[in-house]
């Protein structure tokens, strides 16, 4: 497999310089995202929220200014963790595991689809909470006729898992997938700044960090320590029994963080 390694500061610095170069924009009132768009977020304060940054604009009064005026990075930290770069990991090794890897050679009329559906099905354990497996699925079974128990055992849990994966591989291929988790492994907003603390101690822009309260694959220590590290930062728990998927399912509360801050700085 031929294709390059990209980080996410490298990815932010491509769409500054097209936001800026390209399209015109003068200045961003806010960067949203979350998880891999928090680490975006996260980066775009870094490179572009600063006035000793190269994006730096001079308004009309002549004053300088920051290109990026606020960030929300959410359900996301200040690098990823080894944590999370294991369960990357495993949902790699589970496509390089599938005989149409072929070594990293794999056909693209032909690629490795079952290794990329397990691959999902183990995101989608990562990504959800005990809780709410619990209460969604329990115990339950499809069907009175299955068998209660053993290798033909239909639980609906494993239903729901296959349906999720098979689902992926009409959206997905397994080269992209190895390539964005590669890259989210990349995320250290302190990497060549002399550590996260230095990285960040001069983003003066206002920063609110939010966080999912039953987030196992993205704690919320990490958005505490984030919001730290921004001179201007706060953090805001969501909360949510869907753990990292909560940043998607629980617009109401994200939402209304949101507006709040977004109506508090200009």
């Amino acid at each position: 497999m031929d294709f390059p390694d990209i980080s996410v500061q490298d990815t932010v610095r491509i769409q500054l310089r097209m936001l800026r170069d390209e399209l015109g924009i003068q200045s961003i009132k806010c960067v949203v995202g979350g998880s891999f768009g928090g680490m975006q977020a996260v980066e775009y304060a870094a490179q572009a929220g600063t006035i000793t940054s190269p994006f730096s604009i001079i308004d009309d009064g002549k004053v300088m200014r920051p290109f990026v005026r606020s960030v929300v990075p959410i359900a996301c930290g200040a690098a990823h963790t080894a944590w999370q770069i294991a369960i990357s990991e495993v949902q790699r090794q589970a496509i390089y595991a599938d005989p149409k890897w072929n070594n990293g050679n794999p056909s693209l009329d032909d690629p490795p689809l079952r290794g990329l559906a397990v691959a999902r099905q183990i995101g989608m354990v990562s990504y959800r909470t005990p809780v709410g497996y619990e209460k969604r699925f329990g115990r339950q079974l499809r069907g009175e006729t299955t068998a209660p128990y053993g290798s033909k055992a239909s639980w609906q849990v494993k239903s729901y898992l296959e349906y999720q994966g098979k689902k992926f591989q009409t959206r997905f291929d397994p080269i992209t997938y190895i390539k964005l988790t590669e890259q989210m492994d990349t995320h250290d907003v302190g990497r060549n700044r002399g550590g996260k603390e230095a990285a960040l101690i001069k983003v003066l822009i206002p920063a609110l960090v939010l966080g999912i309260d039953s987030d196992v694959l993205y704690p919320t220590h990490e958005q505490t320590e984030l919001a730290s590290l921004f001179p201007n930062g706060q953090f805001k728990v969501i909360n949510s029994e869907a753990g990292h998927d909560g940043f998607l399912l629980e617009q109401d509360q994200v939402a209304a963080n949101i507006t709040e801050f977004l109506q508090c700085h200009d």
